[in-house]
């Protein structure tokens, strides 16, 4: 369900309280300060810049535009509507979301500067002082400090595209969970050389600082993020407080050469950002899920509008909407892998949900924890038109048909469903 684009964002929770800055003033752009900016970066990340880096200076209107057209090349309105559909016949989604209009108002709002990895170029606003946090008092120079950490941020970016090719690994799949764990990786790399570029290295204590400060700006941005839909507002966080976490494992174990090589060696699943064990020692790669069958489930008429997987950090945010945290993480821990596939007909929306858990026991943790959801997603409406069975480590969900219905023909889909364990 993965709702990025092929830009990379610096977000507003990077910085806070900054005044004005001398590298963006209206649409003057300072070069001589990007320059030396590059330069610093270059000799901190080991990597030279193969080429420039285009700086296109853009008013907040003219970056609305631009990130609806993104939206638009990469996923288009319609598939946008569908995924909104989908994910609230799940409960991961309100009814009746504008998601366009939601993504839309919290990147325009919540964004310093991106990094467009399509046209390979820097957006920076009219004002990048007003891009992060305005009117807050602080101390003199403050503005000009996170501003350069907003270049160095997207710099790093620039660079990472220029030698490991980000353009393809980031477009949209059946296979987001995988995406957005690289974009983590990505986001984490960038916050933490635009942090290391500013204060000139990252010792250990250094890192724990890094770490703490985007903990506790994480935590002020869930508090005001009220109006966007938690799912949104957290896959987008999770790129920096995960990719700071992981990345900074990196740094700490093998320096920077370690950091380059979690692009060659990427980590697989979104599990594996919430928990680093899982990929840097007891190493825990994902089962791909595969579905067949479906058509003896969902007639012609029925049209396919999602395929993906949701991984652990959606299946906590998930679960967060209907039980209490803790619960929700301890369920979503056991995640070993899951496919989503979701179908419309006419003003209809029905889905299957085929998970495969850690073992038996989170198998039926999970299936004890999805009941309590369809206990308040159906509370006082009758029958309800679900199904949900565990068998060994898998558990399937199947919603939007009469149970009966289900019950005649799922057996053709358990019997096909195919678990295969991925390979880095």
């Amino acid at each position: 369900m993965a709702l990025r684009s092929l830009f990379f964002l610096c977000l507003l929770v990077i910085g806070a309280g900054c005044s004005s800055y001398s590298v963006v003033s209206g649409r003057a752009f300072g070069g001589g300060r990007f320059a030396e900016i590059q330069a610093g970066l270059a000799v901190l990340r080991g990597l030279d810049f193969k080429g420039e880096v285009p700086v296109e200076v853009q008013g907040k209107e003219e970056i609305r535009r631009y990130f609806a057209s993104s939206l638009e090349q990469e996923y288009g309105d319609e598939k946008l509507r569908n995924m909104a559909l989908a994910y609230a016949k799940l409960g991961l989604y309100p009814e009746a979301l504008d998601l366009k209009k939601s993504l839309l108002d919290f990147y325009t709002v919540q964004v310093a500067a991106f990094y467009d990895a399509r046209a390979k170029k820097l957006v920076l606003p009219e004002d990048l002082a007003a891009g992060i946090l305005s009117g807050a008092e602080e101390p003199a120079g403050l503005g000009t400090m996170m501003g350069d950490m907003v270049l160095a941020h997207e710099l790093t970016h620039a660079l990472q595209d220029q030698h490991f090719s980000l353009e393809d690994r980031l477009r949209p799949s059946s296979e987001d969970d995988r995406t957005l764990a690289f974009h983590a990786v990505a986001e984490g790399d960038a916050t933490v050389a635009g942090f290391a570029y500013l204060f000139r290295g990252a010792d250990d204590k250094f890192l724990e600082l890094i770490n703490q400060t985007v903990q506790d700006s994480i935590r002020v941005a869930r508090s005001t993020l009220t109006d966007t839909p938690e799912a949104v507002v957290e896959e987008l966080l999770f790129q920096y407080y995960g990719g700071v976490s992981l990345v900074s494992r990196a740094l700490r174990d093998k320096g920077w050469s370690g950091v380059n090589l979690l692009y060659s060696i990427p980590p697989l699943s979104t599990e594996q950002i919430l928990h680093p064990e899982k990929f840097f020692e007891l190493i825990d790669p994902p089962t791909r899920v595969g579905l067949k069958g479906l058509s003896g489930l969902f007639r012609p008429d029925w049209r396919e509008i999602e395929n993906n997987v949701l991984g652990e950090l959606m299946v906590q945010v998930l679960f967060r909407r209907f039980v209490a945290e803790a619960e929700a993480q301890r369920i979503a821990e056991g995640w070993d892998g899951d496919r989503f596939v979701a179908f419309q007909r006419e003003g209809e929306v029905s889905f299957v949900w085929a998970t495969v858990w850690d073992s038996s026991r989170d198998a039926e943790e999970f299936l004890q924890g999805y009941r309590k959801i369809l206990e308040k997603k159906y509370a006082g409406s009758g029958p309800r038109a679900a199904y949900a069975e565990q068998r060994d480590r898998r558990v399937m969900v199947v919603e939007g048909l009469e149970k009966s219905y289900i019950r005649e023909r799922i057996e053709k889909i358990w019997q096909e469903m195919e678990l295969k364990e991925e390979k880095f």
